[in-house]
């Protein structure tokens, strides 16, 4: 533990690898005693919960979202810990001692620390909460303020051992930065009203982050904001107005791209980008609504290139066919919906076409979908067989598919690598 607890040039902790072996030999009391770092926690006049909904909205979130019980933004002090916002905690502070804190550790440290297992943990066994069995695991990265100084901790601990991700490790140091913004802009409104306008707008944009507003709504608040406070802002609230809303608008950014992303990852296949099972009957019912029609398509052989050529092979050709049936199908009706239902089946959504034009696009398909595949000493030939559904007054999404599959079937039983219809 050579370095420093605070100053500016203190290196930044996203830089630090996650510690995760800890010396009992190693106090962390003196880091977490340093005169300087104390003096930048006590000017934060934080003694217990802050009574900040958007911290509290925050820790809450963080706790759903990692699946723990508990979630704490925690000011350290020696043998005492602060909690401005919490969940699952149940109390305002705690009195542990420096060498048996998880938190102390991460301000000696100035890195994430992860502990997947406390109830072995050579120091953290001895933790009051690890011996209650509230705490067998835990995660939590150093809460930095703009002057360097390590305030504390952002963290959640689990009741159970657990091996926390990369994923969850970059959840908590994307939302140490809101923490930060929000204590520094708390701090600055003891004094300034100008603050507190400051502090105001930037709840309501944090609330809009949080609900998952559009990114437009979020930016027009933050622009809103500049024209309310600039004309009454000196020099140096001008600069604080202008890094807040730096540092909102690149929260902001990285949020709605993580919504985004996570959005992707639910509604699609992972291995072939189509929309995946769930999302094809959820917005493939939405789209058959006004009628149109369904296309079951399996590919003809593919066991036989998993079987001889492994399961790699086999992934390559679905990604394949993928690309070509959404082109295809893109170029003849931009709305459709396609999907990977699973293993070698596919089904396409097409809204709107009528028998003829439905049947010239399967018929495009049956020509297209083909490939020919070194498996083993083997060239496998794969082929579609596809099944048509129109869809007709009254009959359900359901109905429908279940008609297009039979149809598929009916296309195989022909002699594979063929379309074949059947009415609803």
């Amino acid at each position: 533990m050579t370095t420093p607890t605070g100053g500016r040039n203190s290196s930044n902790a996203r830089t630090r690898p996650i510690t995760t072996n800890v010396s009992a030999a190693l106090s962390p009391h003196s880091a977490v005693a340093d005169p300087a770092r104390l003096a930048a926690v006590d000017s934060y006049r934080l003694t217990g919960h802050a009574g900040d909904p958007d911290l509290d909205s925050l820790v809450s979130h963080l706790a759903q979202v990692l699946r723990v019980p508990t979630a704490v933004i925690n000011l350290v002090g020696p043998d005492h810990q602060c909690y401005p916002a919490e969940c699952g905690a149940g109390i305002p502070s705690s009195q542990v001692p420096d060498k048996l804190s998880f938190c102390a550790q991460v301000v000696a440290e100035r890195a994430p620390l992860m502990v997947s297992d406390a109830r072995s943990h050579p120091v953290f066994s001895g933790n009051p909460l690890v011996l209650a069995g509230r705490v067998a695991s835990y995660l939590g990265v150093p809460l930095i303020d703009e002057d360097g100084f390590v305030l504390g901790t952002l963290s959640v601990f689990d009741s159970r051992p657990r091996e926390f991700t990369a994923e969850d490790r970059g959840v908590l140091e994307a939302l140490v930065g809101l923490v930060r913004v929000v204590l520094s802009l708390r701090r600055r409104t003891a004094l300034h009203a100008w603050d507190a306008q400051l502090l105001a707008a930037q709840g309501r944009v944090l609330e809009e982050v949080a609900t998952g507003r559009p990114l437009v709504d979020t930016l027009d608040l933050l622009a809103a904001t500049v024209r309310d406070l600039t004309p009454t802002a000196d020099a140096p609230r001008l600069q604080a107005l202008r890094t807040a809303v730096d540092r909102l608008t690149a929260v902001a950014i990285h949020a709605d791209e993580r919504r985004r992303a996570m959005e992707r990852m639910a509604h699609q296949d992972s291995l072939t980008g189509l929309a995946n099972r769930a999302y094809f009957t959820e917005a493939g019912s939405a789209a058959l609504a006004a009628g149109g029609a369904v296309l079951f398509i399996d590919l003809d052989r593919f066991k036989e290139v998993n079987d001889r050529g492994g399961h790699a092979l086999g992934d390559q050709l679905l990604i394949r066919i993928a690309r070509r049936l959404r082109e295809q199908i893109a170029e003849v009706t931009p709305d459709a919906v396609v999907g990977r239902l699973g293993g070698d089946e596919f089904a396409a959504v097409l809204p709107g076409l009528d028998r003829e034009a439905a049947a010239g696009l399967g018929g495009r398909l049956v020509h297209a979908l083909v490939d020919e595949v070194v498996a083993g000493r083997r060239t496998v030939r794969v082929s579609s067989s596809i099944g048509l559904a129109m869809a007709r007054p009254g009959s359900t999404f359901d109905d429908v598919l279940r008609a297009a599959d039979d149809a598929m079937y009916a296309a195989k039983d022909s002699g594979r690598g063929g379309l074949h219809l059947l009415d609803t």
